[in-house]
């Protein structure tokens, strides 16, 4: 039997920036993919849908074998406000992890604050969980970078 592990991570980050461009940033499948990653890894949309009821098909990992396949399907949509999604994270036909995520969007002395909830469950034990928060921390990081940059 797989090993099961679950977990409620928060993030959140201050973007010197309006959220109509933060929004922007984060709606936008092609600029995604250059903020979402970490350093030496690669995102590509084979489907990209966002809105109630849309979703999202990726492959992401090493630019060499994107190695990782998932499937976003967007629950709840408010422009530059919230985004409420799944997530399910797979490898050759295998699922790793499955998660929600709930992105809430407020403007705080000129900046917008993202805080991000991922509720998120692994069948491969706690590395996907370690990915999860790993992964979050730097494209949050790496969202602001942009953003701002």
């Amino acid at each position: 039997m797989a090993s099961i592990a679950h977990d409620t991570l928060t993030f959140s980050q201050s973007i010197d920036a309006p959220r109509s461009v933060v929004w922007a940033a984060i709606a936008d499948s092609v600029q995604r993919t250059v903020w979402g990653v970490p350093a030496g890894e690669a995102q590509v949309y084979d489907e990209s849908d966002f809105r109630v009821g849309g979703r999202d098909v990726y492959r992401c990992g090493p630019p060499e074998t994107f190695e990782f396949s998932g499937v976003a399907e967007y629950l709840q949509i408010v422009p530059e406000s919230l985004i409420v999604h799944t997530d399910v994270v797979a490898v050759e036909g295998q699922i790793l992890a499955v998660a929600l995520l709930t992105w809430q969007f407020e403007t705080q002395n000129g900046a917008t604050r993202v805080q991000l909830t991922d509720q998120v469950t692994s069948f491969v034990g706690t590395d996907m969980i370690d990915g999860h928060r790993n992964g979050h921390t730097k494209a949050l990081e790496q969202l602001r970078a942009f953003v701002e940059g």
